[in-house]
C-alpha cells in the first residue's frame, strides 16, 4: 500500500508501527454549524482510507475529534455555555446521522474538546516548563515559535524573520506564522464560556485540542493523521510543534490531506457562503450512495468540482450497477464462461492495485464500472452461468467493501 505523506512530500510505502494494527486520528467537525458537502468529501475519503486498511487485513483504531469549543462556536453561542452546548449537540447529531447514511464506518472514539480540558492544561504546563510557551500581560498563553527550529516542516513554508511575532487573529483561520495561542484568558465577550484551571480562567486555543486528544487516545507516535488541505497550515503545523515540543516526538508517521471541493469552479466553504449540504441534495432526490460515489470521482489530492450534472451522471452509474446485480441474482443455470471469469479476476486485480496506489478511487471505480459494462453484455447474450454470477457478485461486494457505494 502506497500513500502520499505531506510531511515528507513523497509517496511512501505504508508500514504500521504495530504489526497488523493501524492507529488513525482524523480532524473531525467543528460543530458551530452543520457540515456541508465539502466537509464530507474529507470525511468520506478518510473512511475509504480506513476501509482500504481493513481490505488489506489490518485492525484499525480510529479517533475523530469533535471541536465543540473554538472562536466561531463562542460567537455562535453569544457567550452562553448553555447555548453552546445546544448548538454543539444539534450539529453533532446531524453530523453523525449523515455520516451513518453516507456509510462512514463509525470511529472508535469521538472525543469532544470540552470533555478533554484537563489533558490540554497538562500539555500546556509541560510546554511552559520546557520554555516553549509564555504568558502575556492579559493571561493568554502562547507557543513561542522561535524556540521550535523545525517549525514549517509540514507546510514547507520558509517563514524567515516573521517567526515569533504574536498574532491575535481568530485561531481557526490563522494565515500568518507567529506565536499561536494555547490558552485564551477570559474576556467579557466570552460570557460564561470558560473553565477555571491552574492556567487561569479561560478556554483552550484550537490547536492544542488535537494534540492533547490524539496523545490521550492513541499515544505518540501513531500511524496516520488525516484532514483537509486547509489544515496543513496552520493547524497541523502548530499541532506538530506542540506535540513534538512537549514529548520530543512528531505525533504521526504519515500525514494525508484531502483537497478542496469546489462548486461550479469556486471554493465551497461556510465562510464564503457558497455551499451545498447533504440534506439539500437529498431534498432534490439524490441518494446517499450517489452523493458518496460523487465525492470519490476525483483523486483525493486533486480538487473536485461539484455540479448537479455530474452528480446525475454518477447517480445513473450507481443505478446501473444495482440493476446488474439484480440480473446476476436471477442467473440460476447455464454454462460458466471462462471469459467472464477472466474479466472478474482482472477487474478485482486492477481494483486492488489502484486502491493501494495512494487511494486512487477514480481508477478503482473505473475498474468496477468496466466490469459492470462487460458483464451486462455477457448477461444479455446469455453467456453467464450461475458460477460466473456468484463470483461476479462476490467480486463486486469485495470492491464495494472499500467504496461503500452499492450495498
Amino acid at each position: 500500500m502506497l500513500v502520499y505523506d505531506t510531511l515528507s512530500g513523497k509517496v511512501r510505502k505504508f508500514a504500521p508501527l504495530r504489526k497488523g494494527e493501524v492507529r488513525i486520528y482524523t480532524c473531525g467537525p467543528s460543530v458551530y454549524s452543520a457540515p456541508h458537502l465539502g466537509n464530507f468529501r474529507t470525511y468520506v475519503v478518510e473512511d475509504v482510507v480506513k476501509r482500504v486498511l481493513l481490505f488489506n487485513g489490518y485492525r484499525v483504531i480510529h479517533v475523530m475529534n469533535i471541536t465543540d469549543i473554538e472562536d466561531k462556536m463562542v460567537r455562535a453561542a453569544k457567550g452562553s455555555m448553555k447555548m453552546l452546548r445546544e448548538i454543539a449537540s444539534k450539529n453533532e447529531r446531524r453530523f453523525l446521522e449523515e455520516s451513518r447514511r453516507l456509510k462512514l464506518i463509525p470511529a472508535d472514539h469521538y472525543p469532544r474538546a470540552t470533555e478533554n480540558i484537563e489533558p490540554m492544561v497538562e500539555l500546556i504546563k509541560r510546554l511552559m516548563k520546557k520554555g516553549l510557551a509564555y504568558r502575556d500581560e492579559r493571561g493568554n498563553i502562547f507557543f513561542d515559535v522561535s524556540r521550535f527550529p523545525r517549525y514549517g516542516m509540514i507546510s514547507h513554508y520558509r517563514f524567515r524573520g516573521i517567526l515569533g511575532r504574536r498574532i491575535y487573529k481568530d485561531d481557526y483561520f490563522q494565515s500568518e506564522a507567529g506565536d499561536f495561542i494555547l490558552w485564551k484568558a477570559w474576556r467579557k465577550s466570552d460570557g460564561d464560556i470558560f473553565w477555571v484551571t491552574e492556567l487561569g480562567k479561560g478556554r483552550p486555543g484550537w490547536h492544542i485540542e488535537c494534540s492533547a486528544m490524539s496523545i490521550r487516545y492513541l499515544g505518540i507516535p501513531f500511524d496516520i493523521h488525516m484532514g483537509g488541505i486547509d489544515n496543513v497550515f496552520s493547524h497541523h503545523e502548530n499541532e506538530i510543534a506542540q506535540s513534538a515540543g512537549a514529548t520530543g516526538k512528531i505525533p504521526a508517521r504519515y500525514w494525508m490531506h484531502v483537497r478542496h471541493l469546489m462548486a461550479y469552479g469556486r471554493k465551497m466553504s461556510k465562510s464564503a457562503g457558497r455551499l451545498y449540504t447533504v440534506e439539500e441534495l437529498r431534498r432534490r432526490d439524490y441518494g446517499y450512495d450517489a452523493i458518496r460515489a460523487f465525492l470519490l470521482t476525483q483523486h483525493y489530492r486533486r480538487r473536485l468540482n461539484f455540479t448537479l450534472k455530474e452528480l446525475r451522471r454518477v447517480s445513473r452509474e450507481i443505478s446501473r450497477c444495482k440493476a446488474l446485480i439484480k440480473g446476476l441474482r436471477r442467473v440460476r443455470a447455464g454454462e460458466d464462461s471462462k471469459v467472464a471469469d477472466r474479466l472478474i479476476e482482472k477487474a478485482l486485480s486492477d481494483f486492488t492495485f489502484h486502491i493501494n496506489n495512494d487511494i486512487d478511487t477514480p481508477a478503482a471505480m473505473d475498474s468496477l464500472c468496466s466490469l459492470v459494462r462487460d458483464l451486462e453484455k455477457l448477461l444479455k447474450k446469455g453467456r453467464l452461468g450461475a458460477g460466473n454470477a456468484r463470483r461476479a457478485i462476490e467480486a463486486i461486494k469485495r470492491m464495494d467493501s472499500v467504496l461503500g457505494i452499492i450495498y
